[in-house]
């Protein structure tokens, strides 16, 4: 008996599309792939879909869905909490759904209904410092960006590669791994950390993650103290 045709729906084609980017990147996408993955013709997708800027702002909002924060819990969490929770939900995002970073970059992408219910959960949350609504958004745009910027470094080579990506990491890599251990007479800071056990969480993107919102958070409390 031969398979049933897959139902053509709007859900069918954003969730092939989400298959595609993450498999593929964003630029694999496109009316005539998803045709063809889904086994129907190009035209027919129109019906459920208006164009690609359509498509893509339904993929966000779809991915966005998959991993909201925790809107409305009956335990609401202190501010840091909510820093925390906020950084392992966008991480993990990140990580499964590289692609999405790109489309935040876009401010139309960026704000769906998801994201303004997390920004205004994680904006109360800053409240308890003691600062208005304008400081508390603000803090969370800053939490925020520097989530999307090391995510963005972690997943770059995963963005930009069309190839396997290669052994040699270059850089810092070679310094920690004391790969390098030679033209760093005039910097002596770099020097100091060659074959360093500790600056191995240098180059470990979470770790980073997670040191850069520690230091994040002191800010935001120190400032705060000091009435800034």
């Amino acid at each position: 008996m031969a398979p049933q045709p897959t139902k053509l729906t709007t859900a069918v084609i954003v969730n092939t599309a989400i298959d595609v980017a993450d498999g593929d990147g964003l630029d694999a996408v496109s009316m005539r792939r998803l045709a063809e993955e889904i086994g129907v013709g190009a035209m027919s997708l129109y019906r459920h879909v208006d164009d690609k800027d359509a498509l893509l702002q339904a993929m966000v909002t779809e991915v966005g869905r998959r991993f909201p924060y925790p809107v409305g819990d009956p335990v609401p969490a202190g501010w840091r909490e909510r820093v925390a929770i906020a950084a392992d939900i966008d991480w993990a995002l990140y990580q499964r759904h590289p692609w999405v970073l790109l489309a935040y970059s876009v401010p139309r992408y960026g704000f769906g209904a998801e994201a303004l219910d997390g920004m205004n959960w994680l904006a109360e949350g800053f409240l308890e410092l003691g600062v208005d609504a304008v400081r508390a958004v603000d803090m969370v745009l800053t939490v925020w960006s520097y989530i999307n910027g090391v995510a963005l470094a972690a997943v770059s080579d995963r963005l930009m590669r069309s190839g396997p990506a290669g052994d040699d990491p270059g850089g810092l890599a070679d310094i920690v791994s004391g790969r390098i251990t030679t033209g760093l007479e005039n910097l002596p800071h770099l020097a100091a950390i060659v074959g360093d056990p500790a600056a191995a969480r240098l180059l470990d993107p979470r770790a980073a993650l997670d040191a850069g919102v520690a230091y994040l958070c002191a800010g935001f409390e120190a400032a705060t103290a000091d009435g800034r």
